[in-house]
Parts: structure tokens; C-alpha cells; sequence
């Protein structure tokens, strides 16, 4: 069996980061055809049979005619490396299988709208074949009038697996402060992972206290990529940062967080174009990984402190107007009222429907319910349970409700929709809304306690009950109008009397 070994020769491959991009015609002057090959450097094959149907063991190349209109082009591909290695398993477009089980065969396509081809093939280990075993496709490209291009993929069986974790440096921060985050990337995998895509995510309050030179930031995300000259992590082996990655929270922060993630560079996600020329490069030392030894933390990928601070939540009421018989529409809820911000830690607000009023209509979302998402409010029953089975189904009348919402930013206004039709005046008919924090684990430490609690006031007008708030008012208007229109004739038929 013809098994080429994984071997640091060809390491130096890996030094780009996703693609290898080989320009043919360079030399050509401006507006002549160029022809441009893209294919990753390297294709990791996992050996695990329940991955090996996946598209993680997918090989996609493409090819970029530019010139006039579209043009036939032909890829030929040579795979006699691959011998004992691995195997191409289907190919799309006219890359057929009978050609594929060739050990050197070639495909002819005609380019698209965007002068371009493609083509993607499944790959598979070779049956008795190591992780470490590796072997290289080469590829030719050739189109009318324009110098071939070459280029070539190494596929490797067996696959880097690097998993994260982030010790930090405290568990609670003052607001403004800041933690330091020592994040350590560890190799479960079978194969060494030559380079590291490093990414990291601050949120919630989060943001980095300073950047790195070899990093690109949008926001709050950052993406590190360390070539294989800077990081080669063999299996069972974690390497961490240098120095730890410094996090400060904001003045509103409550509890502010950061997750990461590491991916074998040749394996890392390459976004489109429009979304990489978001980010930008930092400007501070390089980000640097070091070999440790017995970096294992439970705390996983994912961490969020505690900011020693308070969200005042208050509860919003409302006036119900109107004579008995009308429909009335309010609004219900809280304002977040800060100085902290609980942004995605959920709030529960309790609405009890005032007596002499039947609730008509209460928030509804039909895409929830297609979907069977979680609605707003739902119903509940004396008990306090639920009257409807699904939290996504429409709610039906009841005299309680809960409704469930983000915690927001500070100074934002919370309201919920609700219809009331007015039965009869109650002297003592008045309702309520109650707010408070729905998650144990992140509290709000609100110590304001005297506005947790809003009433809801129903006052009966006269009339008939098709007039609703809104028809009183453009009665009061056209009255006024009525009014001065009234006024005017007078004034002009006293002055027209005084001249006779």
C-alpha cells in the first residue's frame, strides 16, 4: 500500500489561512483574461464512520475566468498520491464517477453568469488506511487563450478536534473593571492541528481592553488566525495565551460574558467577502500561544461574570376609559430603570385583569404559533397554571396572565397589548401589574421594591358602547371646531348689523 505519512514537509502548505489562491496570467496587461484557482491547502478525512457522510469531509475547488462572456473550462485532476490514502467518492456537475475511480481524469464545465465554476467532491478514507496518512490531489486548469494554472490539496485521514476553555481571574468585577481571561485550547483529536483559528466573542457588556496586531475586530468579535509556524498542537497537547485576554465591563454591565472557540486553520470558517471587510486589525502586541500541560477546565467554552450592580424594574399600569359595553385597548409592562442593564436575563410580568372587565384579545403571534415559539403572555388559572397546553397556542380569556421579556437595557420601556371589554362599573374593580426577575441565576438585586407593583384603573364614561376613547375625542375636537366656527359667524354678523 502506497501510504504517504503525515509529515512536517509539507507544514509550510498550511501557512495560508483557508485558501490557496494561484493566479495564472499575471504578467498579462490590464483587461486581458486571467484565470484564478481557489482550493483549500488542506482536507482533513475523519475516520469516525457516523462523520463520514458529513460535509466537513467535502473538497469544493472553484475556478474565475475574467474576460468577456462565459468560456469552457477544463480541470484535470490527478489523485495518484491518494493510492491507500483516501478516495473521491462523487463529484458534482460533469465530474462523473466514472472518472472519478481514474487516477487521473478531467472535468470540462462552461463558466456562469460571474465567469466562474466549481466543483465538490466527498472524500474517504482509504479502506485500512491511519489517521496521519495524507496524500495530495494536484490540479490543472486550462481555458482558451489563457496560461494554465496549478495548484493542488492535502488530504489528511483523521481529523484535529480543539476544544476551549477560559479560565478567568475573578468571578465578580465592579463596573468599569476589568477580568482576565486566560484561554486554553486543548487537541482531542487524532491528528496535530497545524495553525489555529482562534475566536472570541464578547457580550452583554463585555468589550476587549485592548486588541492585537495579528487580530481582526468587528465589535465585540474577534478572529485570531496563528499560522503553523506560531501553533502546532498534537493530540492530548493545549497550548493557552501568553498573557490573559483582558475584559472590561461597562458601567451598566450585570452579567457580562465571552465564549470561544478554536478550529484547525484549515479547517476555520472563512466568511464571505462583504462580511470579512467589516473587520479590522487591532493594534496592540501579537496574540501569542504557549504550550501548557494539565489545562482542563470544566468551565467549558462559555463564561459570564457577575458585576457587582442593580436594575431597578418598575411596574407600568394603565387607565381603562370608556363607557360599559366598549372595547379599550392598554398597554401594560415595566421600564428597566437601571443603573444596570439585565439585557437578556428574562423578567416576568404578572397582569391581573381588572373586575368588571373581560379580557377580548391578549398578545398573539401567528409565526409563534406556526413555529411553536413560546408566546408573550399566556393565560393562567386561578391555580396559576396554564390553561392552554402549548405556551405557543393562542391564549384564551382569563382574569391572570404572565408575560415573559428581556430584561433590556436601562431606560427601556417594556409594554404589552391586551383588549378589555367593560362589563359593568365596579367601584373597586381596579387591576394590577406586578414585575420581577425570572432567572435564579441572574438576579437583578433590585432594592427598590415600592414600584414592583402598578395598578390598572378602569373609569366609566357615558354613552353608548361603541364609543370608544378615540370617538371621544374627535367629538371633543369637532365640538371645539363647532365652537369656533360658531364664534366667528357671530363676530361677522355683529360687526355686518353695526356698519348698517
Amino acid at each position: 500500500m502506497n501510504v504517504a505519512r503525515f509529515r512536517g514537509s509539507w507544514a509550510a502548505v498550511l501557512v495560508a489561512v483557508a485558501l490557496v489562491a494561484l493566479l495564472g496570467g499575471c504578467d498579462a496587461a490590464s483587461g486581458e483574461p486571467r484565470l484564478k484557482l481557489d482550493a483549500p491547502a488542506v482536507v482533513y478525512v475523519s475516520l469516525d464512520a457516523a462523520r463520514s457522510h458529513s460535509s466537513e469531509n467535502d473538497l469544493s475547488i472553484s475556478q474565475k475566468l475574467t474576460g468577456d462572456g462565459p468560456a469552457d473550462l477544463s480541470v484535470t485532476f490527478d489523485v495518484r498520491d491518494l493510492a491507500g490514502v483516501a478516495e473521491l467518492k462523487k463529484g458534482a456537475e460533469r465530474c462523473r464517477i466514472a472518472r472519478i475511480s481514474q487516477p487521473v481524469f478531467a472535468c470540462t464545465m462552461r463558466t456562469d453568469q460571474l465567469n466562474s465554476a466549481s466543483q465538490l467532491f466527498h472524500v474517504v478514507p482509504a479502506k485500512g488506511s491511519e489517521a496521519g496518512d495524507s496524500g495530495v490531489v494536484r490540479y490543472t486548469v486550462r481555458a482558451p487563450g489563457v496560461p494554465a494554472v496549478t495548484g493542488r490539496t492535502t488530504v489528511v485521514v483523521g481529523t484535529p478536534e480543539l476544544k476551549v476553555s477560559q479560565p478567568p481571574d475573578r468571578r465578580t468585577v465592579a463596573p468599569g473593571g476589568t477580568v482576565g481571561v486566560r484561554v486554553v485550547v486543548r487537541n482531542t483529536g487524532d491528528v496535530p492541528a497545524r495553525g489555529v483559528a482562534l475566536r472570541m466573542e464578547a457580550k452583554d457588556g463585555f468589550s476587549f481592553d485592548s486588541t492585537h496586531r495579528n487580530c481582526r475586530y468587528d465589535g465585540g468579535s474577534a478572529w485570531c488566525p496563528l499560522s503553523a509556524s506560531e501553533a502546532v498542537i498534537a493530540p492530548g497537547e493545549a497550548y493557552a495565551l501568553d498573557a490573559p485576554e483582558r475584559l472590561r465591563a461597562s458601567a451598566d454591565a450585570m452579567y457580562p460574558g465571552v465564549s470561544c472557540s478554536a478550529s484547525a486553520l484549515a479547517r476555520d470558517y472563512v466568511a464571505p467577502p462583504e462580511i470579512r471587510a467589516r473587520f479590522t486589525s487591532g493594534s496592540g502586541p501579537d496574540l501569542r500561544l504557549v504550550p501548557v500541560a494539565g489545562a482542563a477546565d470544566p468551565a467549558g467554552p462559555d463564561l459570564r461574570v457577575a458585576v457587582s450592580n442593580h436594575a431597578d424594574l418598575a411596574a407600568v399600569g394603565a387607565t381603562v376609559k370608556g363607557p360599559v359595553g366598549s372595547r379599550q385597548k392598554l398597554r401594560i409592562g415595566f421600564r428597566t430603570q437601571g443603573p444596570g442593564s439585565p439585557r437578556d436575563a428574562p423578567v416576568t410580568v404578572g397582569f391581573t385583569v381588572p373586575a368588571g372587565t373581560t379580557v377580548v384579545e391578549s398578545p398573539y403571534d401567528p409565526y409563534r404559533d406556526e413555529e411553536v415559539l413560546d408566546q408573550d403572555c399566556r393565560a393562567l388559572g386561578s391555580d396559576g397554571a396554564p390553561l392552554t397546553e402549548a405556551a405557543s397556542d393562542k391564549q384564551p380569556s382569563a382574569r391572570r396572565y404572565a408575560c415573559t421579556a428581556r430584561g433590556g437595557k436601562a431606560g427601556q420601556l417594556t409594554l404589552f397589548p391586551f383588549t378589555l371589554r367593560i362589563e359593568q362599573d365596579m367601584a373597586e374593580g381596579g387591576g394590577q401589574v406586578t414585575v420581577r426577575g425570572a432567572d435564579a441565576k441572574r438576579p437583578n438585586h433590585d432594592d427598590r421594591h415600592g414600584n414592583d407593583t402598578a395598578g390598572v384603573a378602569v373609569r366609566i364614561w357615558p354613552g353608548p358602547g361603541w364609543a370608544t376613547a378615540s370617538f371621544y375625542a374627535v367629538a371633543a375636537v369637532g365640538l371645539v371646531l363647532l365652537l369656533l366656527v360658531a364664534a366667528v359667524f357671530r363676530h361677522r354678523r355683529r360687526r355686518s348689523l353695526s356698519e348698517k
